[in-house]
């Protein structure tokens, strides 16, 4: 269990830049997406939905309140996913976390199976 007093990745850095572009992309999408079912005229995109959620209920790793199974559960399934290489210090961890979940805000990755273990 994650104590209540550690801080969350949304509290310390987020992927804001990444997570834009892919909101903007997903707005855009007109076929085979759950947005199309009902447009809405202030839909919000579920990209970033998606993001701040990871970001929210993540831990920092650079917290010394972070759980150590969370750490070690986290090395071991980022390296799955490209792009993750999680390193050997919290700080690489932490910028591991934000990558997976700048690009788990693309639509075109968020039925990945290695993601969705994660």
């Amino acid at each position: 269990m994650i104590p209540k007093d550690c801080k969350r990745l949304a509290e310390v850095d987020f992927p804001i830049s990444v997570v834009s572009k892919h909101s903007a992309r997903e707005k855009s999408i007109r076929h085979g997406h759950p947005s199309t079912l009902h447009l809405w005229w202030a839909r919000r995109p579920l990209a970033a939905c998606r993001a701040m959620l990871l970001g929210l209920l993540w831990p920092d790793p650079c917290d010394p309140l972070c759980p150590d199974d969370f750490k070690n559960k986290a090395k071991e399934l980022l390296p799955k996913i490209p792009h993750c290489n999680t390193g050997k210090t919290d700080m690489d961890l932490r910028k591991a976390l934000l990558r997976f979940i700048g690009d788990f805000s693309n639509w075109d990755l968020s039925t990945d199976t290695n993601s969705m273990k994660c």
